[in-house]
């Protein structure tokens, strides 16, 4: 997991991403994003991805894919929703019983 994060500090910062919370879980992955650029969270999300994947088959003696298609995304317009994603990414793994 610290290769991905390794990797969303490297490309966040290329391509003018601001992120604002995350969690790692064990199937997925939650981000809170701004992006200062049209376009930028499809660049960094396939850059984090296609170096992810390469890393966790090599790791893993495996090949294909990991994730079921493409990222999704949603537009944060209130900052009461704002609040509500913040909760729900950091409730994430203890809900998930993880922590």
């Amino acid at each position: 997991m610290n290769a991905y994060l390794d990797w969303l500090k490297e490309y966040s910062k290329k391509y003018s991403i601001d992120v604002h919370a995350w969690v790692l879980m064990s199937n997925h992955v939650h981000l809170l994003c701004t992006p200062q650029k049209e376009g930028a969270i499809s660049r960094m999300m396939q850059s984090i991805g296609r170096m992810y994947v390469r890393y966790f088959n090599d790791t893993y003696h495996r090949s294909g894919t990991l994730w079921e298609g493409r990222f999704k995304s949603c537009l944060v317009q209130s900052e009461r929703y704002l609040l509500k994603l913040y909760r729900y990414i950091e409730l994430n793994p203890v809900r998930a019983d993880m922590v």
